[in-house]
This record gives structure tokens, C-alpha cells and sequence, in this order.
């Protein structure tokens, strides 16, 4: 089972994509330290220089958190 991210980390993969790529200065509390560590764990790719977008990993890993806390009732 994989790791379960962290808020910051749910928030970015959320608004992440396979086709929409952000960095860390399109979130206010989200910083370079999450981006690296996401991509670390694989979930994300570089897509250019300070953006990165989801990998199929990191998207299965958002489903399913989404899916099993219930986040998508709130």
C-alpha cells in the first residue's frame, strides 16, 4: 500500500494533472520541500523548469485517498 500523503501533498496532486502542470509558486502554502518530496515518492514529474505534473502513480495514489477518507462528500 502506498504512502499516504500528506495534506499539502493532497492538496497539490488534487490540482495537479496529466495535462496541467503548476509549481510551487501557483500555491500559497505549498513549497518547494512538498514538490520534492512528491517527487521523490514518484507521484510527480518535472515538466519544466519549477512545474511538474502528475505521474499515473501519483494519480491512482489521489484517487484512491480521495475514494476511501470520503473527501469527496465534504
Amino acid at each position: 500500500m502506498p504512502q499516504r500523503p500528506s495534506n499539502r501533498e493532497m492538496k497539490a496532486l488534487y490540482h495537479l494533472g496529466e495535462d496541467k502542470v503548476l509549481g510551487p509558486d501557483d500555491f500559497k502554502d505549498v513549497g518547494e520541500k512538498v514538490f520534492a518530496g512528491m517527487l521523490k515518492k514518484n507521484w510527480i514529474e518535472e515538466a519544466g523548469p519549477g512545474k511538474y505534473r502528475t505521474t499515473e502513480k501519483g494519480r491512482i495514489i489521489h484517487d484512491e485517498e480521495v475514494y476511501f477518507t470520503g473527501r469527496w462528500k465534504r
